[in-house]
């Protein structure tokens, strides 16, 4: 009467892996609409018309400048490329050939390299754009640090879209939602018969299913992946990253099976056990608790008498 019935592995993985879909769909819908407020797309395009501008001016231009500043360039079959300072023989950035050519400024008046000439044109009119005689715009300029500051742009609107694409799913199917069907329940708690309970057998409050949605779930077992995530492609974080994401992951898996009640971390944070809601019986609050306690008691004082 007084004790939580726990369900079965199989039936709380499928109940999990039923929730995880429907927060992919919905997280993926929240997304597009805040794509499409942010401008993603059109962010995007410029991204990539910055960087195939470079593209070809590098293609066109590169073999030739790159060997008379001290520079080996290759390009390869796939289209990439390999640049090596030949002075210490290290790997060198596009950028480095870029400013040892502005430094030189090549110009037909110093009989310089008809090549090295065109090609520092062809950067000045790339890097500051071209005007007609009335100061209209006829070729945008585009600095090399604006393709990476672009690019550095659209991967934090991907990470904005995705943070809040996943606290606005997480506030429906683990928060808004469970308030309505009562007892913690999300579609896949629902559709399985599963629900939640404090570890006493009494109902859970709503700051506690609060507690276990956005900091439980969203905040420390999804966002904190998401961002070591990115700081593994896009921050330098490195193998570091990795490292924390196998240890969160080890910690939960770890509190699941060696726990009593099988408690992962936001259980533990919001102090909820999930249970077989056709078998559990959930008391309304400590006072409920008590009376059923005192009643039990005084029940078993009287058969003892008898």
């Amino acid at each position: 009467m007084f004790e939580l019935r726990k369900i079965g592995f199989v039936r709380r993985a499928s109940a999990f892996l039923l929730d995880v879909i429907l927060l992919a769909v919905l997280t993926t819908g929240f997304m597009y609409l805040i794509s499409l407020i942010a401008g993603f797309s059109h962010q995007e395009a410029l991204a990539n018309e910055y960087y195939t501008a470079w593209e070809d001016y590098r293609k066109e231009y590169m073999g030739d400048i790159a060997p008379f500043y001290g520079f080996e360039y290759t390009e390869d079959e796939d289209g990439g490329y390999t640049l090596t300072n030949k002075e210490d023989e290290k790997a060198a950035e596009i950028i480095e050939v870029i400013e040892a050519m502005t430094d030189d400024k090549p110009s037909e008046e110093e009989g310089d390299d008809p090549k090295l000439v065109a090609a520092y044109k062809a950067y000045l009119e790339l890097a500051n754009g071209v005007k007609d005689e009335n100061g209209n715009v006829v070729k945008k300029a585009i600095p090399a640090a604006l393709v990476d500051a672009q690019y550095r742009y659209v991967y934090s609107l991907i990470f904005m879209m995705l943070s809040i694409g996943l606290l606005l799913a997480y506030l429906v199917l683990e928060f808004i939602l469970p308030l309505i069907l009562k007892n913690g329940q999300t579609v896949g708690k629902k559709v399985f018969s599963i629900g939640l309970v404090r570890p006493n057998c009494v109902k859970i409050t709503n700051l506690a299913l609060f507690a276990r949605t956005m900091v439980g779930k969203f905040a420390f077992e999804t966002m904190f992946p998401v961002l070591l995530i990115f700081m593994f492609f896009f921050g330098g974080l490195g193998i570091l990253a990795i490292i924390l994401l196998a240890a969160l992951l080890l910690l939960n898996i770890i509190l699941f099976f060696a726990t009593k009640n099988r408690t992962p971390i936001h259980d533990l944070l919001a102090g909820t056990v999930a249970v077989d809601l056709k078998l559990q019986m959930i008391y309304y609050s400590e006072d409920e608790l008590n009376e059923a306690k005192s009643l039990l008691h005084a029940e078993a004082v009287e058969n003892s008498k008898s």
